[in-house]
């Protein structure tokens, strides 16, 4: 398989890329962190980001950058309509948007990962 289709379809399912490559045990931990991070995040009052949010200022399109490293995850939640609206009323809503950019930055980290392995640059 391509190495840039690998890439892309470790980006878009958390874990898939080093599953597909027979690193069964990576592909379930980090898939499965991955997930975890994300229903976390959503279930203590986390915002997701879009990319071009108007009243936001460039930062708000940085934070869009890091949650959309979720994949799939993102785009589901984005359609949804789930976790779009902040909740500044909840305590722990920083930490869950936290854990939301976290949890996309980490897949693509291990997207990278799973291209590297893929082309060779790495064992």
């Amino acid at each position: 398989m391509n190495p840039w289709l690998l890439g892309f379809i470790s980006w878009l399912v958390p874990g898939l890329g080093h599953f597909l490559q027979g690193r069964t045990v990576r592909g379930a931990i980090s898939g499965a962190t991955i997930l975890l991070m994300f229903v976390l995040g959503i279930a203590i009052g986390g915002h997701i980001y879009g990319l071009r949010e108007t009243n936001e200022g460039l930062l708000s399109s940085l934070f869009g950058l890091c949650d959309l490293g979720s994949g799939i995850l993102y785009i589901i939640s984005r359609l949804a309509g789930l976790a779009v609206n902040e909740r500044p009323e909840q305590a722990t809503a920083e930490y869950g948007s936290v854990f939301l950019m976290v949890a996309g930055l980490l897949n693509l980290i291990l997207a990278l990962d799973a291209f590297d392995i893929r082309a060779g640059r790495k064992s």
